[in-house]
């Protein structure tokens, strides 16, 4: 299985991120997946080396999201490149899994927190994400629904998810 590991790959934080998810699944599918990372591939992406063009680093990855057959999405950033993989993935029919980390998505369960908002909505403690972009999670281009949402609060979740569904897919 071909899968696209996306994220911000100029943070540090979305780096090691990355990472963890991409060493949890290889070291559960070992060579029965070929994870490709971004920011592992050093021909566009170290910048101290040298320069890629915009074209350089749109075919580079463009080439390998259209051969893959999962697209993992770390959101954390909203990152623009990212977003626009993930439309690209979408069109092309790619399952894509999302993971949102921030602390601002909790506490939805509290009512005075709720009640605060109806008050003043400057004062919303939530996040808001982008529901074009949320919704590549809940339905495939088709309008099908999935089973469960591929979107995740936590990179254990996320993990998780992935395993399972790699597991279902090979």
């Amino acid at each position: 299985m071909k899968i696209y590991l996306g994220c911000d790959l100029f943070i540090e934080g979305q780096r090691l991120q990355a990472k963890k998810v991409q060493d949890a699944l290889e070291e559960e599918f070992k060579e029965k997946i070929d994870l490709y990372n971004p920011a592992a591939n050093l021909t566009i992406n170290d910048k101290a080396a040298g320069f890629a063009s915009g074209a350089d680093i749109l075919l580079a990855d463009y080439n390998r999201l259209k051969e893959s057959d999962l697209l993992i999405a770390l959101m954390d950033t909203e990152d623009l490149g990212l977003a626009g993989e993930m439309g690209i993935a979408f069109e092309r029919g790619i399952p894509i899994f999302q993971l949102y980390t921030d602390i601002r998505l909790t506490g939805n369960d509290r009512d005075d927190k709720l009640i605060e908002i109806k008050k003043d909505v400057f004062q919303n403690d939530f996040m808001y994400i982008n529901k074009l972009i949320t919704g590549l999670s809940y339905v495939d281009k088709d309008a099908n629904a999935f089973d469960e949402p591929r979107i995740y609060k936590t990179s254990d979740d996320l993990i998780e998810a992935l395993k399972k569904f790699i597991r279902n897919n090979l």
